[in-house]
């Protein structure tokens, strides 16, 4: 189950929230500072103080849903850790992943007028920490702070620009090449070799790069001539240069011959 604590100077006890029907656990999370989040960066100190007010950080475990799809917009969520996965649900219950987000990341949109809807779920991958501030409020502070609204303008530029880029490597790209540039954003910054575990199962993985279950696991025994090494989670990445390097040779070799020959012919990875 969800538990809350409010953002103040000091830490509070945290309360039951009702979003998880999974059991609650019991924490104490540290009150961020909303200055330290992106969405939150070059809003002016009045309307940051006002934001504050209402603002609770809320907890879920593994699975928890956070909100569904048609429920009313009763906040603005920014996740503070963990990772969330934003489903959308057909009217037959089969379920699309639309996309995975992390740290620092709206989940969903700023309502712009009451009585606004959700159009996508949302549940909790692995522990999740979320930062919550009643949808009246921001909305109404969005109309008098011009810092507030340029920030909200921009996290949706940004939202449309990961968009952009994600519909071009699966519209350009196959699944090897997918796969390499997924791991090469896994990487630390700086580091040629590097160990690290994959932030969820492989299950997501092949849902967020779209493709099979069965695909993925072929372009990760591909990648292994390229030096990156798999145990369950864990993964070896032995030369990032490298791996980096044979991304467009990754999309030259998993063409057939006529699709060399025509470039504007892609093999269907999934």
């Amino acid at each position: 189950m969800a538990t809350q604590t409010d953002i103040a100077l000091s830490l509070a006890e945290p309360r039951k929230g009702r979003g998880n029907r999974r059991g609650a656990r019991a924490a104490v999370v540290e009150p961020p500072s909303l200055r330290d989040l992106r969405l939150f960066a070059n809003v002016d100190n009045e309307t940051l103080t006002r934001l504050t007010l209402e603002a609770k950080v809320e907890t879920f475990d593994d699975g928890a849903v956070i909100f569904r799809q048609g429920d009313p917009v009763s906040a603005v969520i920014v996740i503070l850790r963990g990772f969330v996965k934003i489903l959308r649900i057909a009217s037959c219950g089969d379920e699309t992943l639309v996309g995975i987000s992390s740290d620092g990341e709206t989940v969903g949109e700023a309502p712009a007028s009451p009585n606004e809807t959700c159009r996508v779920s949302a549940e909790a991958i692995g522990p999740t920490s979320v930062l919550k501030i009643p949808a009246a409020r921001f909305a109404r502070l969005m109309k008098e702070s011009p810092s507030l609204c340029m920030a909200v303008m921009q996290d949706g530029k940004e939202k449309v620009a990961a968009l952009i880029s994600e519909i071009e490597s699966l519209k350009a790209q196959n699944a090897d090449q997918r796969l390499a540039n997924f791991i090469l954003s896994l990487c630390p910054p700086g580091e040629e070799q590097c160990r690290f575990r994959l932030p969820y199962d492989k299950r997501l993985i092949a849902a967020r790069l779209g493709v099979k279950q069965e695909t993925l696991s072929r372009a990760f025994a591909k990648l292994r001539e390229h030096g990156v090494r798999t145990e369950t989670r864990d993964v070896l990445v032995e030369s990032v240069s490298r791996l980096a390097d044979q991304c467009d040779q990754l999309g030259r070799q998993g063409r057939l011959p006529s699709e060399r020959a025509n470039p504007a012919s892609r093999e269907d990875a999934a």
